[in-house]
């Protein structure tokens, strides 16, 4: 289970373990850096959804960092089958999942969120951005719905946080 932080706890993320799943490899590089730098010591890398489900269920981590596009399996597709997972060999399917991509249009993010996606942070990202969304995704609660099709996050969570206007949907 995730330990919870307490403000800047740094023993919270020594303990951390952490999925960066990217088609990039310095993209990968760039991600684990500040991971490093706030004391993250299990950092796991995936080139692609594919190897990013494999790595899910053989690591176990407490969060998950991915990017939307890669092939042949996208970040999309990845999320959904972690949601969908179950709690396959002790892995977690309800792991918070973090997206990180260059494509911030509305449609990009109702789609992650969709598919179970915790929170949707835009490129270029910086390591401020990236700690509070870490923080944001273990410490508070998010309630999970099981439905035919589809198992993750609330759907109706709001999306201003991230300047999304979801009032439409």
């Amino acid at each position: 289970m995730i330990p919870r932080p307490t403000s800047a706890d740094p023993e919270f993320f020594r303990k951390l373990k952490v999925l960066v799943v990217d088609d990039s490899a310095e993209m990968r590089r760039l991600l684990a850096a500040p991971l490093e730098s706030m004391g993250v010591e299990q950092v796991v890398e995936a080139r692609d959804g594919l190897k990013g489900l494999d790595a899910f269920i053989e690591h176990k981590p407490d969060i998950i960092i991915t990017d939307g596009a890669m092939q042949p399996m996208d970040g999309y597709e990845m999320t959904q089958r972690v949601r969908a997972a179950g709690a396959a060999d002790g892995a977690n399917p309800d792991v918070p999942i973090l997206m990180i991509s260059g494509h911030i249009e509305r449609e990009n993010v109702v789609h992650a969120r969709d598919q179970g996606v915790t929170d949707y942070l835009p490129k270029p990202l910086s390591a401020s951005v990236l700690y509070e969304a870490i923080v944001a995704a273990v410490s508070k609660p998010i309630h999970f719905v099981e439905t035919p099709g589809y198992r993750g996050p609330s759907p109706k969570r709001h999306l201003a946080a991230r300047g999304i206007d979801d009032t439409a949907r």
